[in-house]
């Protein structure tokens, strides 16, 4: 990657550093950016559907379960070899003990190819639904005011900003997913300091492929995750990954998150069109012993219309 596009896109990214995040923990983040960048897309210049589905701390009950699914495209006649606007949607829905929050995404990606690599940036908007069902609880104090009333799709809009450069061996990502910080006090949706508040956040990734024979090649990952501001500043996060890909065809890969967990990814091409990945997260810290394991599999399905593009499975496309 040029170093001159890399220090643009520095330039351009300074004024979303004063961000920090609490969205969702995804082990296989590298396979579906769009969750947490609306840069990425239609960066893969084809349709691409992808649904995913996480169970973290299986022997907890009430612990997060979460869902998605999202669509992206670049907009134009498939024929021309390259299209500059890429529009995408995305659906996530997570439970956690009586809580849920369904959350809706689109997002708008305006790309610029230069000689060596593709600068890409992005917007979405959507708008979170949350409910919570109170009413479930067993209470310590039953007639607890804060636990009165269940809270059921109020409304919490939000954008979010990010910057995606990529060429055919490498990427580099940042990203605010969520810029407004939306209070809930029970009574009505409005940004300011209060009980129930969202966090923003910065998330920084990177990716890039080495050869390492006919059959092989090497491919880290890493992403960085920053959540939260003033008294209600989270730790850094980091997740480091180092996959081997076989014949373009079958990734393992294993994953470090400086959360106290290791993280075991296989992932398969299954058809042109096709692929799947499973990923098992294994807990470090204190609370292994009572946790069980963390579940997460991805499906992916890609609309070619034009096969003599695409010859080639997923992993040596661009990123």
């Amino acid at each position: 990657m040029n170093r001159k596009y890399f220090l643009l896109l520095t330039i351009m990214l300074l004024p979303l550093c004063s961000f920090g995040q609490s969205d969702q923990h995804y082990t296989m983040f590298m396979y579906n950016k769009l969750l947490y960048n609306p840069a990425y897309a239609g960066s893969h210049d084809l349709t691409t559907i992808n649904a995913d589905y996480r169970d973290q701390w299986d022997a907890i009950n009430g612990a997060p379960k979460t869902a998605n699914i999202t669509i992206d495209a670049p907009i134009g006649s498939f024929m021309k070899s390259f299209r500059k606007v890429a529009l995408g949607f995305s659906m996530t829905n997570e439970t956690l003990g009586v809580e849920r929050n369904t959350d809706f995404k689109t997002c708008y990606a305006y790309r610029i190819k230069f000689k060596s690599c593709i600068l890409s940036m992005g917007l979405s908007a959507g708008a979170d639904l949350y409910s919570a069902n109170y009413s479930d609880l067993n209470l310590y104090q039953p007639n607890d005011p804060n636990f009165a009333h269940n809270v059921k799709n109020n409304v919490l809009p939000n954008f979010g900003a990010g910057v995606y450069v990529y060429d055919d061996k490498s990427y580099l990502s940042f990203s605010v997913p969520n810029m407004l910080q939306n209070a809930y006090d029970k009574n009505e949706i409005r940004i300011h300091n209060n009980i129930a508040k969202q966090s923003t956040g910065l998330y920084i990734s990177t990716g890039y492929v080495f050869t390492v024979n006919e059959t092989m090649k090497l491919e880290p990952n890493a992403i960085m995750r920053m959540a939260g501001q003033g008294n209600n500043t989270l730790p850094m996060s980091f997740d480091i990954n180092l996959s081997a890909i076989y014949l373009e065809r079958f990734l393992i890969g294993l994953t470090y998150r400086t959360d106290k967990s290791f993280e075991g990814i296989v992932h398969l091409q299954a058809t042109q069109r096709i692929n799947v990945g499973y990923a098992y997260d294994y807990l470090i810290s204190g609370l292994s012993g009572y946790s069980g394991g963390t579940h997460e599999i991805v499906v992916g399905y890609d609309i070619i219309k034009d096969n003599s593009k695409f010859l080639t499975p997923r992993f040596i496309k661009k990123f």
